[in-house]
């Protein structure tokens, strides 16, 4: 019995994950302002980096299409994004210590920069076809004029992420020895 609960384990906390974090991302009862944590995101990122190409593929696919039908999109470049960027965040370096802190923290802020500014530059053309001034160094900075604050609460929600993984791990624990090199190059894994 033991077995069989952590065989499903992974899956049941993954589960409970998206359905509260997509809860939390997509309910505007609890927040006050209009700026969100992108728990969609953030998740599929470490859980890429935390154990591997695999968990991230699956994962970036179920978050990928929660995203497109919260947000109410056509299903396509939403989901291949986010599967495309957790699938590419398990073959990143496995780092040991707090060192890989510091790497959670380059990726999320360089995926929610980049994610930000893509958004703006499909923006701009959808509407530029009407508008003849529209510049585009203005509606650029005008879309990611809350850019800052998107980082901050996305690092804040991947540091809450991070904080439950000890209290409620998805995997057993490694009983390995973790002496060797700091840096591994492989991708991780489970017990990486």
């Amino acid at each position: 019995m033991r077995d069989f609960l952590n065989r499903i384990r992974p899956g049941l906390i993954y589960a409970l994950a998206i359905l509260l974090g997509s809860s939390l991302q997509f309910n505007s009862q609890l927040f006050s302002f209009d700026i969100r944590p992108d728990f969609l995101l953030v998740f599929p990122l470490l859980a890429g980096m935390r154990y591997g190409p695999r968990d991230g593929m699956i994962i970036g696919l179920i978050c990928g299409f929660f995203r497109d039908y919260f947000a109410g999109r056509y299903f396509g470049l939403g989901l291949f994004v986010t599967f495309l960027l957790a699938w590419g965040s398990g073959f990143l370096p496995v780092i040991r210590g707090r060192l890989r802190y510091v790497l959670y923290a380059a990726v999320i802020i360089f995926t929610t920069i980049f994610l930000r500014f893509g958004r703006a530059v499909f923006s701009f053309f959808a509407q530029a076809e009407g508008a003849d001034n529209l510049s585009f160094f203005w509606f650029v900075r005008e879309m990611s004029s809350d850019l800052p604050l998107m980082i901050l609460m996305n690092l804040i929600i991947a540091a809450v992420i991070v904080g439950l993984h000890f209290v409620l791990p998805l995997y057993p624990r490694a009983k390995k020895s973790r002496s060797g090199v700091m840096i591994n190059f492989e991708p991780g894994g489970p017990d990486a």
